[in-house]
């Protein structure tokens, strides 16, 4: 369980939200909404332990989170691709699976891609792909890597609507196996029970 309490967070001079209070457990999804600038990927950096909050407590499991937990136990995957240019598609996927300790073989890799690509050729470099290709690329990262918290920021930009049918197919499978998800959105989703955070 994630266990936020009465959580602040100011940048300079200036509160961006204050006293926000939510549990979400496992089997369970949160949904974070609000206009830019309210301050939704701030808080997806204070539950994962990026930045620090003013006030609050953020806990997993009651424990405070501090890196050694979010790097164990959360999948973090932001609006900005966490990729290099210069490398192959397949020397990032690659190079991303190390850094999470995450051995695979080639059957599994080429399922995932299908899934999110009904094509793709793994030796182009990733400056060649297209905003949706290298983001979706960033969501296969939720089929290699077995962690039991997925949190998200803006998941569905730029993506078409079979991978976000997909996507969606993957978030009921995470919580029909007790995995916790958080997601920023301007997007509603297509489940059917999910909680709302609503940010102002």
């Amino acid at each position: 369980m994630i266990e936020v309490n009465n959580l602040s967070f100011a940048r300079g001079n200036t509160l961006i939200y204050k006293n926000i209070n939510f549990k979400i457990r496992p089997g369970e999804l949160l949904l974070i909404q609000g206009a830019n600038g309210v301050g939704k990927t701030t808080l997806l950096s204070n539950i994962v332990n990026f930045i620090d909050p003013l006030e609050g407590s953020i806990t997993y499991n009651n424990i405070i989170i501090n890196n050694h937990i979010a790097s164990q136990s959360f999948l973090y995957i932001g609006e900005t691709n966490f990729a290099h240019d210069s490398l192959t598609l397949n020397q990032n996927i690659e190079y991303w699976l190390s850094i999470h300790n995450v051995k695979f073989n080639n059957s599994i890799k080429n399922k995932s891609v299908n899934y999110f690509f009904q094509e793709l050729n793994l030796n182009k470099k990733f400056y060649q792909l297209s905003f949706g290709q290298k983001k979706k690329l960033q969501l296969l990262l939720l089929m290699l890597v077995n962690k039991p918290v997925w949190i998200l920021d803006d998941p569905f930009s730029g993506l078409d609507d079979r991978t976000i049918i997909n996507l969606n197919t993957l978030f009921e499978k995470k919580l029909e196996n007790k995995g916790i998800i958080i997601l920023a959105s301007h997007q509603n989703i297509t489940l059917n029970n999910y909680k709302t955070l609503q940010l102002t």
